[in-house]
């Protein structure tokens, strides 16, 4: 018995799933409440619960800002923008994030070299302003920092003992390209940090010492204390876990999957999770760097050879469904320069060594995660050898 809860901002729901059946449904408000309930109408004690968050989250980003922290932005690279359009993000729904922005000098290539020296005058500087403001919410992002992210280490570390009580976003942890993307990601993670700590204590009241473990924007599953720390994680979930909920439920692991509605799309799953790319997440209109559902506009015309499933349930049981019957997961997105096969091999190995190990970490059974997706692909307008390195891996389903 497997429970499966979706908190949203006005209708929240958890159902409770065995097999492929659900055995008991709920709904409520108030986050507590509403897992106490779903535990206390289970046939039996459930073996765990896996909590959505992302339409919550979503809803703070774009209507309540009040909840959220406010946001020291630092960007480390080679010479401030002179350009008022470039010293911002393009998207309004991060930047408004932001309450004070701050260039360090310094950064890297593609590749890991070094563009600049960081400029530890003016980094010792930035500390001194920041420690002199209320903020102590704060994202770094460094070009280059997924290759060599020694100077984001390096700023993060000194903000950190000027001001042991600041909580720090640093985008190496997140990997993934493109300077926009990657500091949309750290931006809102540090802005959500305060308010998803409030709600897993609410979700860890209402468990009361049943494990739970919190959604993914991939389908998957983390345990709270990686939620807590990095909760962007959380955004985007709904749609993958939908996805996953409508196949199990249908009982097919490998299937497009209709999902209806005033613009119907489709998405794929296969063995059994949601098919996501890193891209633009539709609730918010900003791109990140962690990988949600790709769903593509429904179109009659287009041929199938897998199976067809057509997701009629209610969209917030579909979503605790998928919820229920997810995994951990991990992912990497890595740029990578080869010059033979074999150090393309030993580059596959390794990124899907470090890609389990973390899978492990967000709560995976040791033994039992797998790879369930690696590409290499070659990057273009790049120097020969150049490619790009995607690893998914998934522990293995629960019985």
């Amino acid at each position: 018995m497997r429970v499966g809860v979706s908190l949203g901002p006005g209708r929240s729901c958890a159902v409770a799933v065995s097999g492929r059946a659900v055995r008991a449904t709920v709904t409520g408000t108030d986050p507590a409440k509403l897992i106490t309930e779903i535990v206390r109408a289970c046939p039996e004690p459930p073996s765990g619960i896996v909590v959505d968050l992302s339409e919550l989250l979503a809803d703070h980003v774009l209507r309540h800002h009040e909840r959220l922290s406010p946001v020291v932005m630092i960007r480390v690279v080679p010479r401030a923008a002179t350009d008022p359009a470039l010293a911002r993000h393009p998207d309004e729904v991060v930047e408004r994030l932001i309450a004070h922005r701050h260039t360090v000098p310094g950064g890297h290539d593609l590749f890991g070299r070094e563009l600049r020296p960081i400029d530890r005058g003016a980094l010792r500087a930035v500390c001194r302003e920041i420690q002199q403001g209320p903020a102590r919410d704060i994202a770094v992002v460094a070009s280059g920092s997924p290759a060599q992210p020694r100077h984001e280490r390096e700023v993060a570390d000194s903000l950190q003992a000027a001001m042991p009580d600041a909580r720090i976003s640093a985008a190496y942890e997140f990997g993934g390209h493109g300077l926009a993307a990657r500091e949309a990601t750290v931006v809102l993670n540090a802005a959500l940090t305060g308010a998803a700590g409030r709600i897993l204590d609410a979700c860890r009241r209402g468990a009361r010492g049943i494990p739970f473990r919190l959604a993914r924007g991939d389908g998957g599953w983390v345990s709270p204390e990686r939620l807590r720390a990095l909760p962007v994680l959380g955004i985007g979930a709904a749609e993958a876990l939908r996805l996953q909920g409508a196949a199990h439920l249908a009982g097919t692991p490998d299937c497009r999957v209709l999902l209806d509605g005033p613009r119907p799309v489709v998405g794929d799953v296969r063995r059994g999770l949601a098919a996501v790319r890193p891209q633009m997440v539709s609730e918010l209109g900003s791109a990140l760097v962690t990988p949600t559902a790709v769903l593509t506009r429904a179109d009659a015309s287009r041929a199938s050879d897998i199976a067809f499933v057509k997701a009629d349930q209610d969209a917030g049981e579909l979503t605790c469904v998928g919820a229920a019957v997810s995994r951990p997961t991990a992912w990497l997105d890595e740029i990578a320069f080869i010059e033979s096969t074999d150090e393309l091999d030993r580059i596959r190995r390794d990124a899907q060594a470090r890609a389990t190990a973390i899978a492990t970490a967000n709560g995976a059974t040791p033994g039992r995660a797998d790879a369930v997706e690696v590409s290499t692909v070659a990057v273009p307008y790049s120097p020969s050898g150049t490619v790009r390195v995607r690893v998914r891996v998934a522990g293995a389903p629960e019985p």
